[in-house]
Order: structure tokens, then C-alpha cells, then sequence
């Protein structure tokens, strides 16, 4: 883990940094500096939040000088292609340091990048590519939402892929894609979301990533025929079904911008919390348990947005599973933590619904076993229109190895329900639980 010393050390580095067009430069500095960034970034992955307030300092200190580095770079890197290549290098670690950190990015920085695009558009440049295209991919898709595992996935997945991004002058764009503008310092948006907003900003430039939509789709496709062994094996710290959950995530982004999101609304509420798989496991089963308080700031079907100020915040971290229950509602509802931020008094952060009134389930591989047979503990969350269309088991992540098995529910008198479900797709996966939608088979085996 990435301590106060390690990150000023970094800092320094930068600080002495000027880009420019020298080869020596390069191989002996740039080169060197680019690679301490990406070490601080692997172990930056470990980090526990909230993080330490010098800790917060550090970071805060590293990002703006390398905005500083940006700034005085950005006219030798619109004049050469070679200063170019560094400037984007240096600009895409920034931004994931800025978001594995979950430190915000120093004015400028997107009027900057957006500078630099369309000066790169005057050139009759067709299209982006390298560093530059892989970040503003990763800016389109906002993967705030994603830990720091699933983000450098995601980011190796794109550098695999060389995206391409075609750029346009205002008033030649489709009408899909996103939107950037120099009058505001913000990541691209899709253009549904950047011409509703009050003040009508002027676009500087649009950019479709149809190419890279189209190349997610593809191997979405791969993964889903290959067998179930192929699967649930673990490569770069996901399995296949994990990749495939992150891909659509992203293709959602690419494809459909945030189109889809359900509409929010404020919500200023109390409301209990439950922190953790086996406090929500053992509140399922009758058992007792610490539910926590926690206000409701934003509220839509999909999920909420809480406030945090009890000093118990190392709690939290993005995949932990938790349960809701606000407003009087007498409902549990399971869901996820998506992200986290930092708050004046305290931590700020998003969850995604999963399911109302989780039930608690055992689970074996074997054929319907008697009762009182050892199994996993899981719960299942049942089909709930328009949160969700088809019924999910959620359980801690590895327990599932194979796609069909045994399922045993409602317990009574001793005596508990026992069905064989199949998996039909896999919907998420964290450090802590992975969650399938599933249904009863109607031919079970013998």
C-alpha cells in the first residue's frame, strides 16, 4: 500500500519534469516517471477508505503538480506528435491516479484535454488513438462506479483493444456520441444529457465511440459460448463471467450513454443500515445484528445516495454488499456500494439495488440432497419489475462452480423447499460476492 513518503517522493519527480521533444529526455525521465506512476497505481488498489487525511493531503499535492506539468506541456505537445504521445500518457495516469485515489482532478484538467483535441482536430486528424483515445474511453464510460481492480481490467481491456475515436467540429456530429466543450471543466458527456442542461453550453467538439461499442459487443458474444469450466476460471483478477458483467457496463455507456439511468430524485431521510455479508445473512435468518443509521440524500428504483458521518467509515469499501431500509418503508432492500467520496463531514456514497426482501437459501452442487444436508448459505432476491425481470441468487464470490445445481428454500418445521435452478447470466462481481440471475429448471436431472 502506497504510504505519505512514497507519494511525495513521486510528487518531486514530477515537479522537475518539463516536457519536451528530446529523445534522452525520454528514455531516461520521461520513461522512468511514467513507470513510478503505474507502481503507485498497483498498489494504490489496496488502499482502505476513507484514507488518512495527510494521506489525502499527499495525493491532493501530487495531482496538482501534475497539473501544473500539463499546463506548461500542452503547446509543445500541439506542435509534436512525439511530446504529444507523452502529454496523453501523462494526462491518463493522472486521471486513473485521481479516480483509484478517489481524489478529485485539479481545475482544468478537461478544458485542457479538450484543448488539446481540437487542436489535433484542426489538423485533419480523422481519428484518436493510443493513450489519449484509451482516456477519454474510460472518461466516457464515468467508471467512478468501479474499484480499482475492475477499473485497471477495464483499462488494459481498452489498451487491448486500440480504440478509435473519430472526432467532429461542432454542427458536423452525429446525433449520438459525446460532448466535450472547453467551457466546462468536465468529462465527456453524452449529448441526450449535454443539451438539457439550463445554461446551453457551447460544444467544442463530439466524438463516437461506435467502433469500440461494436468490439465489446463481439467479445460479450465469445465469452458467453464458451463452457462453464472456461468461465469461472480467474485471469487478471476476474473470471470470463466477471468480464463479461464489466463489459456491458461499459457497453451500456458507449452504446446507449446514460440513457438508461432510472430518474432520481431528492430524498432527505433516516434510514437503517445493514454493513456487511453476515450482518445481512444473519438479520435474513432471525438473528441479531447492529443495524447502523445513515441519511438518504438521493433516491431513485435502481439504488440511493447516503451520507455517512460515523467514524466507523473504514467499513465501507466499492463491491461491500449492504441493506436498506428507509423512509418507514418496511422493506429491506440488498444492494451494492458503488462508489465512494470524500465529504466535508464525513463519506458520501452511491448503492445499487439488487432486490427487495433478500431470502435466505442453501445451496449444493450435488442432485436435491435431504435436509440438513451442509450447503452454502446464499440469499435470492425474487423477480421485482422495473428493478429487476428475472429472480437472482447473491453469495460470496468463488462459491459457484458449476451451472446447474441445488437450491433449498423456505425453511418450515425443519422441513425446506428443494428445486434445481440453472444460471442464465451473470450479473455482478466484487471482491466479496458475485450475483447470477437464475431460474427453476423445469427438466431437472434424475
Amino acid at each position: 500500500m502506497i504510504d505519505e513518503q512514497q507519494v511525495e517522493e513521486l510528487r518531486a519527480r514530477m515537479a522537475r519534469v518539463v516536457i519536451r521533444d528530446d529523445p534522452a529526455w525520454m528514455a531516461e525521465e520521461a520513461r522512468p516517471l511514467l513507470a513510478s506512476i503505474d507502481e503507485t497505481l498497483q498498489q494504490a488498489g489496496d488502499l482502505a477508505f476513507p484514507l488518512p487525511s495527510d494521506l489525502m493531503v499527499v495525493l491532493q499535492r501530487v495531482l496538482s503538480t501534475a497539473m501544473d506539468r500539463l499546463e506548461n506541456g500542452v503547446e509543445e505537445a500541439r506542435r509534436n506528435p512525439r511530446v504529444a504521445n507523452i502529454f496523453a500518457a501523462f494526462a491518463l495516469r493522472t486521471y486513473l491516479l485521481a479516480l483509484v485515489s478517489r481524489v478529485g482532478l485539479p481545475a482544468g484538467f478537461w478544458r485542457t484535454l479538450t484543448g488539446l483535441c481540437l487542436s489535433l482536430l484542426h489538423e485533419a486528424n480523422a481519428a484518436i488513438r493510443g493513450e489519449l483515445a484509451w482516456l477519454l474511453a474510460l472518461a466516457a464510460a464515468d467508471p467512478r462506479f468501479m474499484d480499482a481492480r475492475e477499473l485497471l481490467w477495464a483499462l488494459r481491456w481498452v489498451q487491448s483493444n486500440d480504440p478509435v475515436i473519430v472526432l467532429h467540429r461542432p454542427g458536423e456530429a452525429e446525433e449520438d456520441g459525446f460532448v466535450m466543450s472547453l467551457q466546462l471543466d468536465e468529462p465527456p458527456e453524452p449529448k441526450a444529457w449535454f443539451f438539457k442542461r439550463a445554461d446551453s453550453p457551447e460544444p467544442s467538439l463530439s466524438f463516437s465511440l461506435e467502433e469500440l461499442a461494436k468490439r465489446a459487443e463481439e467479445e460479450i458474444r465469445q465469452l458467453d459460448g464458451i463452457d462453464w469450466t472456461m468461465r469461472r476460471r480467474v485471469e487478471g483478477g476476474v473470471t470470463a463471467d466477471g468480464r463479461v458483467a464489466l463489459l456491458r457496463e461499459l457497453l451500456d455507456r458507449w452504446r446507449y450513454g446514460w440513457q438508461q439511468r432510472l430518474p432520481r430524485k431528492p430524498f432527505d431521510a433516516m434510514a437503517e443500515l445493514l454493513v456487511g455479508w453476515e450482518d445481512v445473512l444473519r438479520q435474513r435468518m432471525g438473528l441479531p445484528t447492529h443495524i447502523r443509521p445513515v441519511r438518504v440524500t438521493d433516491v431513485s428504483i435502481s439504488g440511493y445516495e447516503l451520507r455517512w458521518t460515523d467514524r466507523e467509515q473504514a467499513l465501507f469499501f466499492p463491491g461491500q454488499v449492504v441493506a436498506i431500509r428507509a423512509g418507514g418503508d418496511l422493506r429491506w432492500i440488498l444492494a451494492l456500494v458503488r462508489w465512494l467520496r470524500q465529504h466535508p463531514h464525513g463519506l458520501q456514497m452511491g448503492i445499487q439495488a439488487v432486490g427487495f426482501e433478500p431470502e435466505v437459501v442453501a445451496l449444493s452442487h450435488g442432485k436435491p440432497a435431504p435436509p440438513g444436508f451442509p450447503a452454502q448459505m446464499a440469499l435470492a432476491v425474487r423477480k421485482t419489475p422495473p428493478l429487476r425481470v428475472q429472480p437472482a441468487l447473491i453469495c460470496p464470490t468463488g462459491t459457484i462452480a458449476g451451472s446447474r445445481l441445488a437450491m433449498a428454500s423456505e425453511p418450515a418445521v425443519g422441513q425446506w423447499l428443494l428445486s434445481q435452478v440453472r444460471f442464465i447470466r451473470f450479473e455482478a462481481q466484487t471482491r466479496c460476492v458475485e450475483v447470477f440471475q437464475y431460474e427453476v429448471d423445469p427438466f431437472p436431472e434424475d
